[in-house]
């Protein structure tokens, strides 16, 4: 009796310069398609625990550029709360959006909130679209310290930014983005990954040498 099969899948996303792909295994019941079938519990609870970081890192290699920005903000005065904090982001988001406007550039941004490890204050990091003057932008914040810098994109640059800003447990609560934002899709193969060939992966990644892969 055909009782399903187990099979690894192979999920790829290519963002502008950069690609991730995860190989993982799945159990396909019998009489079920391929859409529906997940991976197994294990395997699925440490994906759920890289999630949010891999999609934060994929939407902003998918969406930013070069000529783009990093932005950190941070109050002179504690906000009484996180959802004052929030407002305030808001408003100056919106006073974003009509500079933006005004300079006839489409706005996309996305924000991460972070509390101080020592001092517990709240602060956001921003990753957004190029397209007003750097010290203007610092300047509407105008509720301390604003500092910009263009996005590097090599290993000391995007990559170290992303992995700084994820340092903490990141979740959809703590960060967001605006709507126009593009969603790479992955690419799906199921079948094409044999477990000899995740052993040689994997043996290349102990050696070093996963340049090879």
């Amino acid at each position: 009796m055909y009782r399903g099969r187990f099979f690894n899948r192979s999920s790829v996303h290519v963002c502008g310069g950069y690609l991730d792909g995860d190989i993982y295994p799945v159990y396909q019941p019998a009489g079920k398609r391929r859409s529906r079938c997940r991976p197994t519990g294990e395997i699925q609870q440490r994906l759920n625990q890289r999630n949010a970081e891999k999609k934060l890192t994929r939407l902003v290699h998918n969406n930013f550029g070069e000529d783009d920005l990093a932005l950190d903000l941070t109050f002179a005065v504690k906000p009484e709360s996180q959802e004052e904090a929030l407002r305030l982001l808001r408003n100056y988001l919106g006073r974003l959006r009509r500079l933006y406007r005004k300079r006839g550039r489409e706005l996309k941004y996305i924000w991460v909130m972070e509390y101080g490890q020592q001092s517990g204050r709240v602060h956001f990091h921003m990753i957004l679209s190029g397209g007003g003057d750097r010290d203007e932008l610092e300047r509407l914040w105008g509720l301390g310290y604003a500092n910009s810098r263009r996005l590097q994109f090599d290993e000391n640059g995007l990559t170290a930014l992303v992995k700084y800003i994820t340092k903490d447990r990141i979740t959809y609560k703590r960060w967001s983005g605006s709507r126009n934002l593009v969603h790479p899709e992955p690419m799906v193969k199921d079948g094409t990954v044999t477990m000899a060939d995740v052993k040689e992966m994997r043996d290349a990644i102990d050696s070093r040498n996963a340049h090879a892969y």
